[in-house]
């Protein structure tokens, strides 16, 4: 195998970690975008339950 053959396979490698790490970045942007979606909800919700009549 030539040194061109060894870069070659080197750089299929390094794109396939490459691709492994930007679809684990993304799981893990979504999960922060849904924890935030949860978080807002629940602070919406929480002071739609504080609400007293005279304060509306």
């Amino acid at each position: 195998m030539n040194r061109l053959e060894k870069d070659v396979i080197r750089m299929e490698l390094q794109t396939g970690q490459l691709i492994s790490i930007v679809a684990n970045l993304n799981e893990r942007i979504l999960e922060l975008e849904n924890n935030a979606n949860n978080k807002n909800t629940f602070f919406v919700n929480n002071i739609r339950e504080k609400r007293t009549p005279e304060n509306t």
